[in-house]
């Protein structure tokens, strides 16, 4: 090892002993040359990359060797009159001298193939931060590019340079350095004892962590170091969790659970990389004895897979900026649904991962459910209510007229409001109503217009088959155009989404 170490002397340049030392600082294992200046730095912990082992053949595909460990890129830029042949010729010499073997070495005279690079680099974390390389290619003039292993056999470290004349007198020099890292678990925890042991439907407990004022779900931790940027809690609501690929319809397989919902998000340091997180999650969840009901990774995923899942649902944009929805097959996109039974009763959750580049902090949002029962004898209505409320106001929200979530179709459950509205109206026939549907703020302002209308026009009709008669009442729907209270709180939403009768 000490001789792998000294060898990297011949390079004209120093070394420094740690990343930690400057702002912007080298590898510790191979610095920049000569005079070059770093453009670009960055690294993640055991994330995946490729090595290119091959030119593009004539079927267009490169031959790569997937390897998985601490990935470091740094970018740089020379000027002066360096060729790019002299660059290589030094990285090349130092590999040699470390014992080390190039695996692949190209250039413009003996070129890699038509967007080499692109084709190499696409799929890999460092994608965005090495953008400009992407036209690496055949056409390039002044270009090298070297791949090598240096180090033991059994655990090697990559070493990949690709050098390119940006300019007459500019060079552009990109290292991407994979070092051997043992993947780090126990960064997420799982306690099966916080769900209740019965089929309750109160709401479980938040557990509030002492490092910040953030509040998790008492099942499962963040990744450690974490931090929340979105928390969303509801009694009761429908939600879709994925168990499937998105299909040639842009229909993706999914569970229709209603209950207890919970959705958090969170943001991890961008050192971290989708893949440790992921693995984390997976296996404090199979060590917990859950059920991994499905579980996807970049382009098994499909294009959009969050989009998709929510598409047509009042709820498609429950998610905020808690992760970004756009998801493609290409993207550094992971996630899972998974299962357990509990004592008596089920919990259902999915953990969505992404990071949209080698600059960004990684995305990780928890969707959990708890299945219960809507309870909806909280509120009742009766005819002094009705007539009391519409002679102080002018108008009367309907309580206990309910819904499934994102539907039109009035519950079962709603007969018993419904025979107290009929026996008011028949006891006032001179009068005329607007029914007036209401929505809170989250989704799409289009569709919650059409679900006011559609909730307004489901409770007409309702009352009409009881035998009021339909020119007494008008339907309409103003979405969450007049609320009643803040949409900033689970309260106050819950307030804002009602059905009002409107004396005409």
């Amino acid at each position: 090892m000490k001789s792998f170490l000294v060898g990297l002397t011949t390079l004209s340049i120093s070394l420094f002993s740690s990343l930690a030392e400057a702002e912007e600082a080298d590898h510790p294992l191979v610095s920049r040359y000569g005079d070059a200046e770093i453009y670009q730095q960055r690294e993640a912990h055991y994330t995946e990359s490729y090595v290119a082992l091959s030119q593009l053949k004539d079927d267009e595909t490169i031959d790569k060797l997937a390897v998985i460990g601490k990935q470091t890129l740094h970018v740089y830029t020379l000027g002066g009159s360096r060729s790019p042949l002299e660059v290589a010729e030094n990285y090349k010499q130092a590999v040699d001298k470390l014992g080390g073997k190039v695996l692949l070495y190209c250039h413009t005279e003996d070129p890699c193939g038509l967007d080499f690079s692109r084709r190499l680099l696409k799929p890999v974390w460092i994608s965005s931060a090495a953008s400009s390389f992407s036209d690496f290619s055949q056409s390039s003039d002044g270009y090298q590019f070297i791949s090598a292993k240096v180090g033991p056999e059994a655990s090697p470290t990559y070493l990949q340079w690709i050098i390119k004349e940006e300019y007459s007198d500019t060079l552009e020099i990109a290292q991407i350095i994979t070092e051997p890292e043992s993947l780090l678990l126990g960064q997420v925890t799982v306690d099966t004892n916080a769900i209740r042991q019965s089929n309750e439907s109160s709401p479980t407990s938040i557990s509030k962590k002492e490092d910040d004022s953030g509040q998790d779900h008492p099942l499962i931790s963040r990744y450690q170091g974490s931090a929340i940027t979105h928390y969303f809690q509801t009694e009761f609501a429908e939600v879709r969790l994925a168990t499937g690929v998105v299909d040639e319809n842009d229909k993706v397989p999914h569970l229709n659970l209603k209950g207890k919902s919970t959705l958090i998000g969170y943001a991890a340091s961008k050192d971290q990389s989708t893949l440790q997180v992921f693995e984390n999650y997976l296996d404090a969840l199979k060590k917990s004895g859950f059920e991994i009901l499905f579980q996807c990774e970049h382009r098994s995923c499909g294009d959009e897979q969050i989009q998709h899942l929510w598409s047509g649902s009042s709820q498609s944009g429950r998610f905020g900026n808690a992760i970004t929805t756009s998801t493609y097959a290409n993207d550094d996109y992971r996630m899972l649904t998974a299962k357990k039974e509990i004592g008596n009763k089920e919990v259902y959750l999915s953990v969505y991962i992404y990071k949209g580049g080698a600059i960004d902090e990684v995305e990780i949002v928890h969707d959990i459910v708890e299945p219960t029962q809507m309870t909806t004898d909280r509120v009742s209505i009766n005819t002094e209510y009705l007539e009391d409320s519409l002679a102080r106001e002018g108008k009367v929200v309907l309580h206990g007229l309910n819904f499934d979530t994102g539907k039109a179709e009035l519950l079962s459950s709603s007969q018993q409001a419904l025979d107290v509205i009929v026996a008011y109206l028949e006891s006032a026939p001179e009068q005329q109503f607007y029914v007036v549907g209401h929505t809170d703020t989250r989704g799409d302002h289009a569709l919650n217009m059409q679900l006011s209308k559609d909730r307004a026009e489901s409770i007409r009709g309702a009352l009409v088959e009881q035998g009021v008669t339909a020119d007494r009442l008008m339907a309409a729907g103003v979405g969450a155009m007049a609320p009643v209270s803040t949409n900033g709180s689970d309260d106050g939403r819950a307030k804002n989404r009602r059905v009002e009768l409107v004396l005409h």
